[in-house]
């Protein structure tokens, strides 16, 4: 041992620390530990462009907006119709009296307030139902999803909107909303009476939106 330099010992404990140093990274971080994670995505604009009872859901909205719109604005050209009415008479001085003038006001007044509350209940009434339907159809799709996921247990479905950069191969938006329509086209078996009081199970088409 007293043949051996100070030099040679300084190599050998120089070996043993790269030796040590590059093991302690292979334990440290091993690639077969290496976390794996098992996503997928969907893209919801898609969904709802494809999917039966979103698309009928879209034409419910555009149709009771439109029927609303078209209401209202029947009632708002009699109000003004009757405004340039009563305008023309007073300008003609065709009124017989300051109380048939004073009629007149009242009544253009009370159509004007009768318009502003029927806007009121309309626009109530579709948000109502508009939240309904909606809530509805999110259930549905959101339900689906869940079934779907019990099956493949993926650790995550995301939405397209939330990511920069997804990998096609993790798409499964087509897988949803076929199965979403081959699951809401199925008869469903519906309770009805029969004459003798019993119950038993019939088999009934039900397409639309709502249950």
């Amino acid at each position: 041992m007293k043949n051996i330099s100070k030099q040679a010992i300084c190599l050998i404990l120089a070996i043993i620390g790269i030796f040590m140093a590059t093991s302690a990274q292979e334990v440290v971080v091993p690639n077969s530990l290496s976390p794996s994670i098992n996503i997928r995505y969907i893209d919801m604009e898609l969904i709802m462009s494809k999917y039966t009872k979103a698309i009928e859901y879209q034409e419910w909205a555009l149709l009771a907006s439109d029927s609303a719109k078209n209401v209202l604005t029947a009632e708002y050209t009699a109000v003004k119709d009757f405004e340039t009415r009563c305008a023309k008479k007073l300008q003609n001085k065709q009124y017989q009296s300051d109380q048939a003038v004073r009629n007149d006001q009242n009544k253009l007044q009370k159509m004007a307030e009768e318009v502003r509350a029927l806007e009121q209940r309309l626009t109530q009434e579709f948000n109502t139902e508009n939240a309904r339907r909606m809530q509805l159809l999110q259930e549905s799709i959101m339900n689906y999803i869940a079934d779907y996921n019990a099956i493949y247990k993926y650790d995550a479905i995301l939405y397209k909107s939330a990511g920069i950069l997804f990998n096609p191969t993790l798409d499964i938006t087509n897988i949803i909303i076929e199965g979403l329509n081959k699951k809401d086209n199925k008869p469903k078996e519906v309770i009805l009476p029969i004459p003798n009081g019993a119950l038993v199970p019939q088999k009934a088409e039900d397409n639309t939106i709502t249950p």
